[in-house]
């Protein structure tokens, strides 16, 4: 039952690092949408202005100018379908919640216009997507080091969801476990990563266990913005953020030896806020597949010289691969493409194109 739920969901003692939500900048539309709302509402009185920053077994906690309590959604979003479940409230979203005099709880009436949204496809009915988390000015795309070959494709798929919005900040691949790394082994990885995701793209190598690079991981998320941290599971998410936090907040999980992969430790979905002189992150559930259906021009934002050189091909659905006439080959043979970062769009391309129908038909892949 929903009473069960909410019981076993964490009490508001038990939490750490709830960010404040004067740490949480509501933008001009959502606030022109919440005074909008709110002269249309009855009992005006009780409605405030909050923005949620944990999501726990469905049951949202929402921090306002004053407090922060538990929230449950209108009736209203449980009759929603469709296109419109995505309005359901996400991990940083800006919300109207009513709370009326004498209750613990509030309620959810309105989702806020949010700046940014950051999605992926729930892999059921083609377009239907899943929000992990709103209003986000940049996302850390977390890959564990010394565990073999750097996943590559993962990184890849990573920034094309990344690049499907235009965030504020410049988005950044944390590279984790770097202790676990020879030298050589090192180099090697962060040489082809770098050249992945080209010289737009801020490459950090950090070590939890040694301390490394968390200062440059603080640094690209100053005071008042979000960055959200993407990453497997087993990628050492939640021990970089319990370093970045300077203290075991998140559980973290060992790695099963047969694969190196970690198990699934982080259930909920949460921000945290980082001491001192810096702002939000926002953590999800590792997850287990990135697919890239509908995020074609996050696709051929992480690979514009690709995209551009296709242009000139000779045939419009060019996979450039074995036609004649392929402008993208020739600029490949004369060192204007890097061929990694071809084989990886070549590879995420090809996935895209026998997944699903394209969605955008302005983007040739």
């Amino acid at each position: 039952s929903a009473e069960e739920l909410l019981a076993s969901v964490p009490g508001l003692d038990a939490l750490q690092d709830v960010p404040a939500f004067d740490g949480l900048p509501v933008d001009a539309a959502q606030r022109a949408a919440f005074d909008d709302f709110c002269a249309q509402a009855e009992e005006p009185e009780q409605m405030q202005l909050g923005a949620v920053v944990r999501l726990d077994r469905g049951f949202p906690l929402v921090v306002t100018a004053d407090d922060a309590f538990r929230a449950e959604h209108a009736v209203g979003f449980a009759k929603s379908r469709g296109e419109d479940e995505v309005l359901l409230p996400a991990v940083g979203d800006r919300v109207a919640v009513r709370r009326a005099p004498g209750h613990d709880m509030g309620v959810i009436e309105c989702v806020l216009p949010r700046r940014t949204s950051f999605e992926r496809w729930r892999g059921r009915a083609r377009g239907e997507r899943q929000v992990l988390c709103s209003n986000v000015d940049s996302v850390l795309i977390v890959q564990a080091l010394g565990a073999g070959e750097v996943l590559l494709d993962r990184v890849a798929r990573s920034l094309g969801l990344a690049l499907g919005y235009e965030p504020k900040q410049g988005d950044v691949v944390v590279l984790t476990k770097a202790d676990r790394c020879e030298a050589d082994e090192l180099e090697r990885d962060l040489d082809r990563v770098r050249r992945l995701v080209g010289p737009d793209v801020r490459v950090i190598v950090t070590s939890s266990a040694e301390g490394l690079g968390l200062d440059e991981v603080r640094a690209c998320v100053p005071a008042g913005g979000c960055a959200m941290i993407l990453g497997e599971s087993g990628a050492g998410k939640s021990t970089l953020l319990n370093a970045l936090l300077g203290h075991d907040t998140l559980a973290t999980g060992g790695v099963r030896e047969r694969d190196d992969q970690g198990r699934h430790t982080t259930v909920a979905r949460v921000m945290v806020a980082l001491p001192g002189d810096a702002g939000v992150i926002a953590d999800a559930p590792g997850l287990r597949s990135l697919p890239l259906v509908g995020h074609e021009r996050g696709l051929a934002r992480a690979f514009p010289e690709i995209v551009e050189a296709s242009r000139a091909c000779r045939f419009g659905d060019c996979t450039h691969t074995h036609e004649p006439g392929c402008a993208v080959r020739e600029a490949e043979d004369a060192g204007q493409i890097d061929s990694l970062r071809l084989e990886t769009f070549q590879n995420l391309a090809s996935s895209m194109r026998v997944s699903a129908q394209m969605l955008d038909p302005d983007v040739h892949l």
